[in-house]
This record gives structure tokens, sequence and C-alpha cells, in this order.
């Protein structure tokens, strides 16, 4: 039986020009702080790291940015970025497969129009399948 690793929940929310960082641990909150959004993971590992006496890695984080004084057109924009990266990733995992299943039956200027990109993409996409 695999061992799953410990989740924490983070929250980072905007304080004038800083982040504010918390880790819930259950027991207990780990706090830290970081000037951009891209830092806020690394910096919480560590402290969450510090704090537990565990390896930064040993542990996976949800971070969950508090945005205020948003517009709902704000938050709608940054979710649906959010949802259409996830979207990209999904569509690299199987693209090729459903490009090279196409391609036995289709020309490669049918399935571009298929996917709405080029012919030229979609025989980059069918060689790397191969």
């Amino acid at each position: 039986m695999t061992r799953q690793r410990p989740v924490y929940e983070v929250t980072a929310t905007r304080e004038d020009d800083w982040w504010s960082i918390v880790a819930d641990l259950g027991e207990r909150e780990v706090a830290s702080q970081a000037r951009r959004l891209d830092q806020v993971e690394p910096m919480i590992r560590e402290a969450i790291g510090l704090v537990l006496d565990v390896d930064e890695h040993a542990f996976d984080i949800e971070v969950t940015p508090v945005l205020l004084d948003l517009s709902p057109e704000a938050h709608e924009a940054i979710e649906i970025r959010q949802r259409l990266a996830e979207l990209q990733g999904r569509l690299g995992e199987i693209e090729p497969g459903a490009v090279s299943e196409l391609r036995e039956q289709l020309t490669v200027r049918d399935v571009a129009e298929l996917f709405g990109i080029t012919p030229s993409r979609v025989s980059q996409i069918d060689r790397r399948r191969t």
C-alpha cells in the first residue's frame, strides 16, 4: 500500500506590496510572506519544512490567492484562464492520438479544419506520435 503525501492548504493574501502567506497544518498555522505570487510556493514550502523538520518536497500544497476588491469579470477571467490551462494540458495528452487516428481516414487539411489549426501543425503533431 502506498503512503499518501500530506497536502496543506495555503492562502496568499495581498497586503500592500506583499503577499501574506498562511499554511494550515491542521493543529497549527505557518506563516510567511513574498513579494510576488510566483515566490509564494517556495517561501511557504521552506517555512513548512523548517517547522515540521521535513524536506520541503515531502508534501504537497494547494495555494489559493485571495484577491480583494476585484470585479466579477476579473475573477471570472482568472477562473477561465486557469481552466484553459487545465484543458490545454489535457489536450496535449490526447491530441497526438486523435490526430493519428484521424489521419488514417482524412487528409491533413481536413484534420486541420476540424482542429482549427494549420496543416503544418497537424503534420508536426502527427510526427510526434510516430
